[in-house]
């Protein structure tokens, strides 16, 4: 597996990575067994990413990757979010970028995690009454505590990513990102590229779409672009969903996308999708097909 360097910082990361989204059963059913299996075979083909959420499954996640990872917390780098939660359940979703909250949240992740330190922490949402600074203040004294090694910043916009990386280094900006989703382009990824700060890719896959298999309301021009593609696919003897990770991996070399599977198969043609190499004329081709 090819390695990555995400951000300026010194974060290192196998080029794909491993979403747990679908441990929560958002895509279907889903055993504990499975889960923990997939984070294992994941380690063995070389991905070394572990990307989730303390608000995943109320914790459940994080608990299930830490029995995941006994005796191979070496072999995994770890990225959780913190500063998003349900304050009771039934109850709308909360942001919570308060500094006690995100001591407090970053002390119960390394507990469900079994770990002593996190890898990548993310703040989850920049709080809208809370300065961002305040917020990441926080977290950079987690760092100087050994809690935590990198920083990161999920969705942010540009300018709240650039106040950020005035206060400490952010390593990484976790963003949806995928061919068919470029938006990010437009102004943070420019901010990030800029600051020496990496990118994950949330949802590569376009929550389905580039992998053929699942039905989603697309335009016309989408399906058009969509038949284009599996054409190119095809003709390159790839599936589709390899295809669109190689993209990624092609176009930007500040890129670890992080799709998301339970299936053994998936993720070891997600994994493959690291060696596939693609020319620059390819990549233009295909990025016409979905502009920003």
């Amino acid at each position: 597996m090819e390695l990555r360097n995400l951000g300026s910082a010194g974060l290192v990361s196998s080029a794909i990575g491993l979403g747990t989204v679908a441990f929560t059963g958002t895509y279907g059913p889903v055993s504990r067994r499975e889960c923990i299996r997939t984070i294992g075979h994941a380690l063995d083909v070389g991905i070394t990413m572990v990307d989730t959420a303390d608000s995943y499954a109320h914790g459940g996640i994080e608990r299930m990757i830490g029995e995941s990872l006994s005796g191979r917390r070496d072999d995994a780098l770890i990225g959780t979010q913190v500063g998003f939660h349900r304050a009771t359940a039934g109850k709308a979703p909360v942001i919570d970028g308060s500094p006690a909250y995100l001591a407090a949240a970053c002390d119960a992740s390394l507990k469900r995690l079994r770990t002593d330190f996190i890898d990548l922490l993310y703040l989850a949402s920049v709080d809208p009454r809370i300065p961002v600074e305040e917020s990441i203040g926080k977290l950079a004294e987690l760092v100087k505590a050994g809690k935590v090694r990198y920083v990161g910043l999920c969705a942010a916009s540009a300018d709240d990513l650039r106040r950020a990386h005035a206060i400490h280094p952010i390593s990484a900006l976790a963003v949806s990102y995928s061919l068919r989703h470029r938006s990010a382009e437009r102004e943070a990824l420019s901010a990030a590229a800029a600051l020496g700060v990496g990118i994950v890719a949330c949802r590569p896959l376009a929550r389905g779409l580039l992998t053929g298999g699942v039905a989603v309301e697309t335009s016309a021009r989408e399906r058009e672009a969509l038949r284009a593609m599996q054409a190119q696919a095809a003709e390159l003897d790839l599936g589709v969903a390899r295809l669109a990770l190689a993209w990624l991996l092609a176009w930007r070399d500040d890129v670890v996308p992080v799709p998301s599977t339970r299936s053994l198969a998936h993720l070891e043609m997600d994994a493959s999708a690291s060696g596939i190499r693609l020319t620059r004329e390819t990549c233009v081709r295909l990025a016409g097909l979905f502009p920003p």
